[in-house]
């Protein structure tokens, strides 16, 4: 009898995910699943993909995304969705948009209020509700955000936890992982996750490790101390028990470059030893980050309100500069993304807005800062080629862009964001495997993939196997890039023929399709 397919894609080199070399192959699929793999030449199906000359496989998996709430704006999600991304990860270094209570209900609905959207959630249930309630052309899952317990239960203070306090995370953190987050992530390098001791991550990641979630760390440095801040993410997940994702991992700063060969031998000691630890990273030498970086921890106390009232205070600029110990900090490296009172300023350095105000650059970063309500997102240029190559090499880093979703045109199409928000993974696949050579096909395919999945604990999701959820991306090997640039990032990357997200095409030559197919992914549902 001759099989019959609500989508049959068809003549294309099939790369399943899991490492193995492409095989001719074809996919049935019928409803959300894969139903067949191999030749399927007299099956008869609704819907043809015509994948001949490509590579058919999973649809990539982006575990550092920052799209919490551009799923909200924009639910296609286009930058990613171009990029053949068919699962995101939201609540990254620390900063989830669930809960919201007290200052983190502050902070979220500062940030939503950019795109004139009323926060209708309090907790990480009613969050992921209101994005099932929106709809998603790609599936999305969400970390609970260190940062925004402290939020809920401490403020903005610069100090340790009462017990009392450290009791009240830990069961707000247990509720979230309850009602479907991933895991917990922190932003050690950004307060409030900044003023937390070793200890306070710990107990909290323990929580984790009972729920089976995964802790992911943007770690406390990654310059001059990166090595020691490897170690305590390693020391957290040996004393806790919980598995650890080190997220986007580099070495920042010319004096820091080549630190990678140390800390990658770190990170593999570690697995050695019982530690359950991978990492993640971009294909890319510069990254992007809030300006606020620029100033120390204990002006940012207190929350953003607090840090605007600060700086417009000269003695507190004066503490600032007397304190600077970043010698070597490149002002003419750090490029504004995006200024929303102040666009013309977007693509400009920080040393040439000084310049053209006739002040120091310290001093013209915290006017931006008071001037953009401190929403001023930068690009930095600090890594080294040499060192993207070495983190790539390593069989135990995926692959995340570290980006929100954009878009071309509408409320997303503001300034200039790195591109990595349009070309992380076609990156991937063009500079770093046909052209470099650094690793091969298969083996780029399954660090978007398998690897990710494993990482996440995502059912019968990452490979292509009968049985499993029909999310795929065909391309074509030899045309796939990344068209965005950093002057010119508002680019969709190129050679994605089609994507397919829970059996449905969400893309198909560039164009989006309707409905939308994407899920909200729940720990303890859709996660093992």
């Amino acid at each position: 009898m001759t099989a019959a397919f609500d989508l049959l894609i068809n003549g294309g080199q099939v790369c399943d995910g899991t490492g193995a070399p492409p095989r001719r192959a074809d996919l049935g699929i019928n409803g959300e699943r894969i139903v067949a793999i191999g030749d399927l030449a007299g099956a008869t199906a609704k819907q043809r993909i015509d994948a001949a000359g490509r590579v058919v496989a999973p649809g990539f998996i982006d575990i550092h995304s920052h799209s919490d709430e551009s799923v909200l704006v924009e639910p296609r999600l286009l930058s990613t969705l171009h990029q053949g991304v068919t699962t995101v990860v939201a609540g990254n270094c620390g900063s989830s948009s669930a809960p919201a209570i007290g200052l983190a209900a502050e902070e979220v609905d500062r940030r939503l209020q950019r795109f004139v959207i009323e926060r209708t959630w309090t907790s990480f249930d009613e969050y992921l509700s209101a994005i099932e309630g929106r709809g998603a052309a790609i599936n999305f899952c969400s970390f609970v955000g260190h940062g925004r317990l402290r939020q809920c239960v401490m403020g903005g203070d610069r100090r340790a936890p009462a017990a009392g306090e450290l009791a009240a995370m830990r069961a707000l953190l247990a509720s979230s992982l309850d009602e479907g987050a991933v895991g917990m992530a922190t932003g050690l390098i950004y307060p409030p996750g900044s003023y937390a001791e070793t200890d306070e991550i710990a107990t909290l990641a323990a929580a984790v490790s009972s729920a089976d979630g995964l802790y992911a760390s943007h770690i406390r440095n990654e310059g001059t101390r990166l090595v020691e801040a490897v170690e305590e993410g390693l020391a957290i997940g040996a004393r806790s028990g919980a598995r650890v994702q080190l997220s986007h991992h580099k070495a920042a700063g010319r004096q820091n470059w080549g630190k990678v060969e140390k800390t990658l031998a770190l990170i593999a000691g570690a697995r050695e030893g019982g530690v359950d630890v991978a990492a993640d990273q971009y294909p890319y030498t510069a990254s992007s980050t809030s300006l606020g970086v620029v100033v120390p921890d204990w002006v940012h106390e207190g929350g953003t309100d607090a840090l605007v009232s600060r700086l417009r205070d000269p003695g507190v600029r004066q503490r600032i500069r007397d304190a600077e110990t970043e010698t070597e900090r490149r002002w003419d490296a750090i490029v504004i993304a995006r200024a929303r009172r102040r666009p013309e300023l977007v693509g400009q350095t920080i040393a040439a807005v000084a310049a053209d105000r006739g002040i120091e650059p310290l001093e013209a970063a915290c006017d931006l800062l008071v001037e953009e309500d401190a929403a001023v997102p930068v690009v930095i240029h600090s890594m080294c080629e040499a060192d993207v190559e070495m983190v790539l090499r390593a069989p135990f880093v995926c692959i995340g862009s570290d980006s929100s979703a954009v878009a071309p045109e509408g409320p997303l199409s503001e300034g200039q964001p790195h591109p990595r928000a349009y070309g992380c993974f076609p990156r991937v696949l063009s500079r770093y495997v046909r052209e470099l050579g650094v690793v091969s096909l298969e083996e780029a395919i399954r660090k978007m993939t398998s690897l990710t999945a494993s990482r996440l604990r995502l059912r019968r999701r990452g490979a292509l196997q009968e049985g499993w959820y029909a999310d795929v991306v065909v391309f074509d090997p030899l045309t796939i890039t990344d068209a965005a640039t950093f002057d010119r990032p508002h680019q969709y990357a190129k050679g994605i023929a089609a994507v397919v997200v829970n059996g449905g095409i969400a893309l198909d030559h560039g164009i989006v399709r309707e409905p939308l197919h994407g899920r909200v992914l729940r720990r303890g549902r859709d996660l093992a």
